[in-house]
């Protein structure tokens, strides 16, 4: 059997402090070898079966998690994809990812109940213990925490081992104590859910991760340890296996820590480097770095004195590149611990990276000659610095000079020639000027020079040529201005503006059509800033064109009215044109029905343009309008007239009959029935009038008298129905139950209805009546109504 420490790091991913961080770039026979692996355990036959992102290597230093560093596997990916990786923060109700992939039937067995589960990710090996014990360090999360704790979405994870001295196919992920099994049912807070309220069960391995920072998923367990009984150097397969339970959604995964397969060694080595110049613990700097190496055993076993042989290997030479090393070391008789240390030199010859091997040759508990294996370097890295700076494309500009350094051994101090000593300066020179780094290493204070030369650019002076000022008779020419600048920068830009607008474009060029005479200034600006102005006068000799309309009027509808423009200005004779006629006049005739706005266009001989003038004739008039104080009339009765009219000060009536009035609300009446037409004509405070006619219909007058009670009880006031009329020729009557039952009808004008029905007296109660006459002037009337029956 052969063991190493060699360090590992190369081949995890990089730390993220404060955020988790995963890669898949090693495959899982590397990840079981170089990851899972410790001391006293060799593995063999590794195999995986699962979606290939479903594996990788983390890296947690400084999260939540409890673990560092080691092997990730989860349901759905182990990628930091938003809202699907087990990557926090804990912002995600749902996450997961659904590969459509199968589940695991031992898992499906241990979940049990007819569950099925999918998504599985199962890895599998053989491995060799020399020791009567196995175990390592894992966390199991889930993202179907809280929600579903108690459901059958109990995503399942186990530890299988098998092998000599175990019965059968045990799963070694139980809770410390004899707990049961680790799962989601069995390791939560007291919860209450859609599926139920449950009970905390063995929550203190339990992590409440809601609004995490680092991991994604909503729980996970404290660090727990999977151990297993084992007798020393036999053969025993372990099955590391998590699937999704009841769907594909909601990932769960499981992290299993660096190293942390391990059997016990009956002698435990460690070694520490007097300084970390390189950032690893195994890398030593010519001349200047000590390594100490310690050998511990268990007081129990520390009784008797033990020499352990070391074999040293490698390319470094003992005595020219490091001291002396020991053939042997020995652990005096009840002594738990050994120590030597040994020097890397510094022999200024440049080597490369040389390497020290050092194998302890240590029994162990099988029987057999276990060598322990500590692999060093030694790095003679001559150094060297080179200055990275930004080119200054304009006087003034800031320019970054940083000092890159390789080899020597860090950390590294900086002294530039400007007194400043971080390894990145900022620098403002206003002419060209060279700039010197002397970077100093920590092991043999080796000192390393570079020079930087900031060049500063000198350009020639900004010149603006332009178009020349332009003279016209008439405004509202085109003219083409022109621009074009020659030394600063180069990569010129152009802003024109004038007095009327701030903002007339940005190009070389611009196209202009004054109305008046107006100035036009451009400025260009070199990408530097650099900028100069200059003016273009465009000149307009003939004076501006001005109209005078005739002020706004108010008339009476379809009262006719002159309206008229005056020009001055302009160059010449005036055109004029009227919009809502095309008459050529400076004055017109109109007469409008409603209010009306007229325009007027008017150019001169420079016929570059027109000017629009406009006043309105506003139509003023009352409106007529009246009601009557009842909805039927008779003769002989007086009739009022009620005046609903707008905007009138005088009324004229006339009612058909030949009778007039002035009043605002007059009255009038009738001496034969007939249909009249009134006149209302309402005239306002101008004289402007408006008039309304509406008919009426005059009937002769009638009256129908019904009572609403009576009492047959045979004494003699009013023991039967009957109703009185005036001006009725003709009417028929019917009586009504309760029911809708006709029990009484007569044709008689002189009705008489005694309260019966059938020969028999009705109840007492409320019965409804419906009477339909003829006026003695022909016209068809009906009335409904109720009467009471009181006896």
């Amino acid at each position: 059997m052969r063991q190493t420490l060699t360090l590992l790091l190369a081949l995890l991913p990089l730390i993220s402090f404060g955020q988790l961080t995963t890669s898949t770039a090693q495959s899982p026979n590397a990840l079981v070898q170089n990851v899972l692996l410790g001391s006293g355990v060799t593995v063999s036959n590794i195999s995986f079966n699962g979606v290939p992102v479903t594996i990788g290597s983390f890296d947690a230093s400084n999260t939540n998690l409890g673990i560092d560093e080691g092997i990730i596997m989860t349901t759905g990916t182990v990628q930091n994809v938003p809202g699907q990786g087990p990557h926090g923060p804990n912002n995600n109700n749902d996450a997961g990812r659904d590969n459509s992939a199968p589940g695991y039937p031992l898992l499906s067995s241990l979940i049990g109940g007819g569950t099925a589960t999918f998504d599985a990710a199962i890895l599998e090996f053989d491995f060799v213990p020399y020791s009567d014990s196995v175990q390592f360090n894992y966390v199991f999360g889930s993202e179907e925490y809280p929600e579903f704790v108690g459901s059958t979405f109990n995503d399942a994870f186990a530890f299988f081992i098998t092998g000599p001295g175990i019965a059968g196919l045990q799963n070694i992920a139980q809770i410390p104590g004899g707990g049961g099994p680790v799962t989601i049912n069995n390791v939560h807070l007291a919860e209450t859910n859609t599926f139920g309220t449950f009970p905390a069960s063995n929550s203190a391995y339990y992590v409440n991760n809601n609004n995490g920072a680092t991991i994604q998923y909503d729980g996970f367990t404290e660090v727990l340890t999977a151990e297993s009984a084992v007798q020393c150097g036999e053969t025993y397969h372990l099955i590391i296996c998590i699937a999704d339970a009841g769907d594909g959604l909601y990932d769960s995964g499981i992290f299993l820590e660096a190293n942390s397969l391990s059997s016990k060694t009956p002698v435990e080595i460690n070694y520490l480097l007097s300084q970390e110049l390189y950032g690893s613990p195994d890398i030593m700097g010519e001349g200047c770095v000590t390594t100490t190496i310690t050998l511990d055993r268990e007081p129990e076993v520390s009784a008797n004195a033990l020499t352990i042989p070391i074999n040293v290997l490698g390319t470094a030479t003992e005595g020219i590149d490091y001291s002396n090393i020991p053939n042997s070391i020995t652990f005096a008789a009840g002594a738990t611990q050994a120590q030597f240390d040994f020097d890397a030199f510094q022999d200024f010859v440049f080597e490369g990276q040389e390497t020290i091997i050092l194998e302890f040759l240590i029994m162990d508990p099988c029987g057999n000659i276990v060598p322990i294996v500590v692999e060093l370097f030694i790095v003679d890295d001559p150094l060297s610095v080179e200055i990275i700076g930004n080119v200054m494309l304009c006087p003034g500009e800031p320019v970054t000079l940083s000092a890159t350094t390789l080899g020597g051994a860090p950390p590294y101090t900086y002294l530039w020639s400007t007194g400043e000593t971080t390894p990145t300066i900022t620098v403002i020179p206003g002419v060209t000027t060279d700039y010197t780094v002397t970077v100093t290493e920590s092991c043999l204070n080796a000192t390393e020079s570079n020079t930087f030369q900031v060049v500063v650019p000198v350009f020639p002076p900004l010149i603006l040529n332009h178009t020349p000022d332009i003279t016209e008779i008439c405004p509202y020419i085109p003219a083409l201005l022109e621009a074009g600048a020659i030394g600063g920068s180069g990569n010129y830009t152009y802003q024109w503006s004038s007095s009327f607008n701030t903002n007339l474009g940005t190009g070389s060029s611009i196209n202009v059509v004054p109305s008046t005479t107006t100035t036009y200034t451009v400025t260009v600006t070199d990408n530097c800033g650099n900028s100069t102005t200059e003016t273009i006068l465009y000149t307009i000799t003939s004076p501006p064109l001005v109209l005078t309309m005739s002020p706004d009027l108010e008339i009476c509808p379809f009262d006719s009215v002159f309206i008229s423009v005056v020009a001055v200005g302009g160059y010449g004779e005036h055109y004029f044109v009227w919009t809502h006629s095309g008459e050529t006049t400076d004055g017109v005739w109109v007469a409008p029905g409603s209010t009306t706005l007229y325009e007027v266009s008017v150019s001169d001989e420079c016929q570059t343009f027109t000017v629009e003038g406009t006043m309105t004739v506003t139509v003023i008039a009352p409106t007529a309008d009246f009601t009557t104080s009842s909805t039927t009339f008779f003769n002989d009765f007086p009739i009022t007239f009620l005046n609903l009219s707008e905007d009138a000060v005088d009324y004229e009536w006339y009612f058909g009959d030949g009778n007039t009035d002035t009043f605002v609300h007059p009255t009038n009446t009738y001496d034969e029935p007939g249909m009249y037409f009134i006149t209302l004509i309402a005239t306002d405070e101008k004289g402007c009038t408006d008039s309304i006619v509406k008919p009426i219909n005059i009937e002769e007058e009638w009256y129908v008298y019904i009572p609403n009670t009576f009492t047959p009880d045979g004494d003699r006031n009013n023991n039967d129905f009957r109703a009185s009329t005036v001006g009725v020729r003709s009417l028929n009557v019917g009586i009504y139950n309760r029911w809708g039952e006709l029990i009484f009808t007569s044709p008689e004008l002189n009705f008489i209805w005694d309260g019966t029905y059938q020969g028999q007296y009705v109840p007492d109660g409320t019965y409804t009546y419906s009477i339909g006459f003829i006026t003695n002037s022909g016209r068809d009337k009906k009335i409904r109504g109720h009467v009471n029956v009181l006896r």
